[in-house]
């Protein structure tokens, strides 16, 4: 479906609510015919005025919030080794580095391979898997 006519679907029930409601308005002759035709059509142009700023909210995209962190770059939030936590936009999540051996400092780049419950599997990006250092041992010393 076309995502102006999946928004024009949406819309459709507060518009002939407010048709419904105007309509009993006028029948009741609290207001005037040309005042509830002048609100219905304002609730309309209002929705089609906003519509491009709603466009990309009635576009199709995954269903599942988690299937479209998928291969997003996350920024640690603590040292990663193996397990840690990372920033996803504004949210902090629990994340464990698909590679145990590797760690992760502070502030680096990763990527997100997979997600097992409420963790996030991540991995260095190819910048940062450089700076990756490749053993925990060396960590200790």
């Amino acid at each position: 479906m076309p995502v102006f006519l999946r928004y024009l679907v949406f819309q459709l029930p507060s518009w002939m609510l407010a048709v419904a409601i105007l309509g009993a308005l006028v029948w009741a002759e609290t207001v005037p015919g040309w005042v509830a035709a002048s609100l219905a059509g304002m609730l309309v142009l209002k929705d089609l005025l906003l519509f491009p700023r709603m466009r990309r909210a009635y576009e199709p995209g995954p269903t599942d919030g988690g299937a479209a962190m998928l291969g997003a770059l996350v920024r640690s939030d603590t040292v990663l080794c193996p397990v840690g936590y990372v920033r996803f936009g504004a949210e902090r999540w629990q994340a464990r580095l698909v590679d145990p051996s590797l760690r992760a400092e502070v502030g680096e780049t990763l990527r997100v391979r997979e997600i097992d419950r409420l963790t996030l599997l991540v991995e260095p990006t190819e910048a940062a898997g450089s700076e990756a250092h490749t053993a925990r041992e060396t960590a200790r010393d």
